[in-house]
């Protein structure tokens, strides 16, 4: 209303006093739009019009759009176009490297810790949050792993993992079917610990890049992932 009574300044009463007839009868005519009224009116189609296409403008300029068409009459925006950008592989990679390693490894950035893997054949890497180090988020986070390898065709065979995986490797041997090939005490995989470092790295280039003191955990869980 505070709006409306702004827009009112500079119009005579006699004007105002028209441009809420000229409103009243676009709610009797089934809200035509300004285009087609103007049409109608131009026309002559209504006998003893009072209405004229100053007076539109005047209502338009006052009481701007039309709640009740803006309401029946809007739809939704064009949504943007999605693009399938699904890659495949090519058959010979298939052929000849079914069943695959994959190397895990935990590791923490700032407060956020995550299960990470790297395999050995195609060489895609990625990580999963993980709330705590149990078995049951741990047996969690590998069948999400084995599910995404499934799905793009390739069969896990072989789980490499450091020492500190070895009281869950009797449970993954039975439960999963898979090969573990645990290090020995004190050692590390190789290819984990160094998916590990390029894993850190990239959250700490996006961690600067952000304007911020102080960065969220949940900032860091979704960079991470």
């Amino acid at each position: 209303m505070a709006m409306v009574q702004k827009n009112k300044e500079g119009f005579t009463p006699r004007q105002v006093k028209a441009a809420m007839e000229a409103r009243s009868a676009i709610h009797i005519l089934n809200a035509p739009s300004t285009k087609n009224l103007k049409y109608v009116i131009r026309s002559g189609l209504i006998k003893n019009c009072p209405i004229t296409e100053e007076v539109i403008n005047h209502a338009k300029a006052i009481f701007g759009p039309d709640a009740s068409t803006l309401k029946g009459k809007s739809t939704r925006p064009t949504p943007k176009k999605t693009h399938d950008d699904f890659f495949s592989p090519p058959e010979e990679l298939y052929q000849h490297n079914r069943t695959i390693t994959v190397c895990i490894d935990y590791t923490e950035i700032g407060d956020a810790k995550f299960l990470t893997y790297i395999d050995t054949t195609v060489r895609y890497c990625s990580c999963i949050l993980m709330q705590n180090l149990k078995t049951e988020p741990i047996f969690e986070a590998l069948d999400k792993i084995f599910r995404r390898y499934n799905k793009a065709g390739f069969h896990v065979k072989t789980i490499k993992c450091d020492w500190a995986f070895i009281p869950f490797t009797d449970d993954m041997l039975d439960n999963m079917g898979v090969t573990i090939d645990p290090t020995a005490a004190g050692d590390h995989k190789p290819t984990a610990e160094r998916n590990n470092q390029t894993l850190k790295e990239r959250v700490r280039v996006a961690l600067a890049q952000l304007p911020y003191k102080v960065v969220p955990k949940v900032i860091t869980e979704c960079l991470g992932r």
